[in-house]
């Protein structure tokens, strides 16, 4: 599948771009700390965090070509993990350093991809733990809309398109 990155998105502000990185630009030690430090609390309350199970995990369900740096300026300030698949996109991650949240930056990084997965036809969905209702009211504020519930997730699907 063509990558929905081929070239960088910058917000309308021009302050925070979003940009493909090359494997030869990821540090998978600096990814999977920053993916612990954002997921742990949730993954403990839910499985019991592993820390070997989920290095494992994460080496063998997150790959270098599907990462995007979210850049405000010319600093990076979090990643994206994009599948992009047949029918849809699927955002994996949405990480953001701590010092970053709060801040406007998520959403308007799920805006700009919003807005480019929307050119593709094809809807943008995502996974969230349950127990994160910080990311449960994130995606609804956003327009995203229940596909599925299980025991332990909640996928979103994109708002429809126009």
């Amino acid at each position: 599948m063509m990558s929905i990155l081929l070239r960088p998105i910058t917000s309308d502000d021009g302050v925070i771009t979003l940009r493909q990185m090359p494997s030869s630009a990821v540090d998978r030690q600096a990814l999977f700390a920053l993916y612990e430090l954002s997921l742990h609390e949730h993954v403990e309350q839910t499985f019991g965090w592993d820390e070997n199970f989920q290095r494992e995990r994460f080496n063998t369900s997150y790959f270098d070509p599907d990462f995007i740096s979210i850049s405000l300026g010319s600093l990076a300030v979090g990643y994206v993990s994009l599948k992009d698949e047949v029918e849809r996109v699927h955002l994996s991650l949405l990480l953001l350093q701590p010092e970053y949240r709060g801040r406007g930056i998520g959403r308007r990084t799920m805006h700009m991809l919003m807005a480019r997965v929307s050119e593709s036809a094809r809807p943008l969905t995502l996974s969230c733990f349950l127990c994160n209702h910080g990311a449960i009211r994130f995606y609804q504020k956003l327009g995203f809309s229940v596909v599925s519930k299980d025991e332990h997730f909640v996928t979103y699907r994109s708002p429809a398109l126009r």
